[in-house]
């Protein structure tokens, strides 16, 4: 079966500190609350450690894919794992204290198996479009941690 390599980088700068972001990016349960309605997120397993849990993610008119927490670094970094699906390989939330703010970063290394994937990164940049995604997810992470503040 044929494979495409999909690598993508995205972040953004929040003016909080990362004590104030971290708790957002580690409840899975909240992400329904700042992703893109979009996508359908739904926690498998996780009985409330963050090590482990699962989660399931459905794009609107695309195949749902899992993935699962593998490693975690308490205010600094999430790494899941892609799985089960028609794509494999990790993501990784990373965070940055840059005094009273945060860079927070998302990282993507996967390889998506199929002939349509592959047909498709002939016509279209899989990276940039996941990008274009991700940029929503991080404007909408932003607002909503810096809405907790004011």
């Amino acid at each position: 079966m044929p494979t495409t390599s999909i690598q993508a980088t995205d972040e953004i700068t929040i003016h909080l500190p990362v004590g104030e972001v971290w708790p957002v990016l580690a409840d899975f349960d909240g992400y329904g609350r700042w992703w893109p309605k979009s996508v359908a997120i739904r926690v498998t397993s996780g009985g409330g450690e963050l090590l482990g849990t699962e989660v399931e993610l459905r794009p609107s008119g695309g195949r749902s894919f899992r993935c699962r927490v593998e490693a975690v670094e308490m205010h600094q970094r999430i790494r899941m794992r892609y799985f089960g699906g028609f794509i494999e390989g990790f993501g990784e939330w990373l965070l940055e204290p840059r005094g009273s703010e945060t860079r927070v970063i998302y990282h993507l290394e996967v390889q998506a198996h199929g002939w349509l994937v592959l047909l498709l990164g002939k016509v279209l940049n899989l990276a940039d479009l996941h990008s274009r995604q991700m940029q929503a997810v991080l404007k909408n992470l932003n607002a909503l941690v810096t809405g907790l503040k004011t």
